[in-house]
Formats: C-alpha cells, structure tokens, sequence
C-alpha cells in the first residue's frame, strides 16, 4: 500500500476516525504492515501476542477450533475493523483466532504503542469504550440466543445479522453475494449442515429466501426482523 493508501485505510477505523492529520500520518509509519493470502492465519487462539490489529483491506475471520477440530465462528471483519484489543489491553492470551477469507492488509501495533495512544488521545479513548462496549452486547445477545432460542430462530437471527452486511436492494431487499455456505452459518450458531439447509429450503419455499446463482436474496428484511423479534420475546 503506498502512504496515501494507508492513511485512507487508518481513517476508515472507528476508533481512529478523529485523529488529527498529522497524528494519522504519525501512526501509520509507526504501525507494522503485513499481508496476507487467503486462508493464511493471522492470529491462533491461546497466542501470546498481545498486538492490537487494524484490517486495512481484504476480510477476515474470528475463529475458534474445538479439539476434536470442530470451528465456532464468532464474526467475518471487513476492512474498518480493529481486532486483537482485548490482549492488548490485558496483556493476556488471544481469546479467539483469526484467519484470513480473502487477501487482506493488516496495520500492527504493539500494545504498548497503543495504550500511548490511548493516554495521549481522550477520543480515541472514548471511541475504543464505546468499540469494546459494544461487542460486550453483542456477545452478551449472542448468549441469549444459544440459551432461549431453538436452532430454527438462531438460523433466522444470522441471516438478520448477515443481512446487515449485505447489498441493500429495493422494496427491503438484501443479497448475501456471495452466499454463506450452510456449513459456514452451522459454525456461526452451535449446529450441524443438514438443519441449516432445512430451515433454508423452509424459508425458501415461504418466498422469504431466494438462490440467484451463487448469491442469496433475503426478499423480506423487515418479515425476517419479526420473526427474530417474535422469538425473542417468546
């Protein structure tokens, strides 16, 4: 990435949006910058580096393996996105994995590097409170979800959550594009392929889901919405 390109993929993170231009232009030449191929592992779980990441182009995913291998998918990130925060802060093993899905760009700071940040700069403080308050509630819902809902509800509660990353299209459309793959949305929510593609061929055959090719249109984002909201209050 040439220095411009660097600087656009630093402002594009949250917490750094309101560094001053200078401070950016200071952080990007003190941040290391790798990359790395698709499917390369950028992070092991247990990993005593404690780094804080910024992923500034391709797309990666926080991932853990069971023993037996078996893989719990927590998030795919996409460019924008910090991650490794957590042992930067506490100095402690990484809580999850991340790989590489596609060919991606990683900004590196040591940790000691950015708790300077932190105690120079009050609003990247804040934005980083408000970043680690909220994947708290994020994981806070996902645990509501695995100990209330049935399996058929954890499936529509991730198409909602995909359906916020996907391409917005009219009359409250969304296309998935690529598709997940069924084992892909198995690992995200604690099941196994074969329910997943039942509740798929389900929602299918209601006119809610539609296969285009490679691509998946959610046709109703506001009747899926209600479906995960009725379930959760069940």
């Amino acid at each position: 990435m040439h220095q411009s390109e660097r600087l656009t993929a630093l402002r594009r993170v949250r917490i750094l949006a309101e560094l001053p231009d200078l401070r950016l232009e200071q952080l990007a030449g003190t941040c290391k910058w790798q990359n790395y191929d698709a499917g390369e592992q950028i992070l092991s779980y247990d990993d005593p580096s404690t780094d804080v990441l910024f992923l500034a182009a391709g797309k990666v995913r926080v991932i853990i393996y069971s023993a037996s291998g078996k893989a719990v998918v927590f998030t795919d990130l996409r460019p924008g996105a910090i991650f490794g925060e957590i042992a930067a802060i506490d100095r402690l093993a990484r809580s999850a994995g991340v790989e590489a899905i596609e060919p991606s760009t990683i900004a590196s700071l040591a940790a000691s590097q950015f708790e300077n940040l932190l105690l120079r700069e009050p609003a990247v403080t804040v934005a980083t409170l408000r970043h680690v308050t909220a994947e708290v509630r994020r994981l806070s819902e996902r645990v509501v979800e695995f100990s209330t809902l049935a399996v058929q509800n954890r499936i529509h509660a991730e198409l909602l959550r995909l359906a916020a990353a996907g391409v917005s299209q009219p009359q409250g459309q969304v296309l998935l594009s690529p598709a997940p793959s069924l084992a892909d949305i198995a690992d995200r929510i604690s099941t196994h392929r074969e329910a997943v593609s039942r509740e798929l061929s389900r929602l299918g055959s209601t006119g809610l889901l539609r296969r285009e090719g490679g691509d998946l249109r959610i046709t109703d984002v506001a009747r899926l919405e209600r479906l995960v909201r009725e379930a959760r209050a069940d």
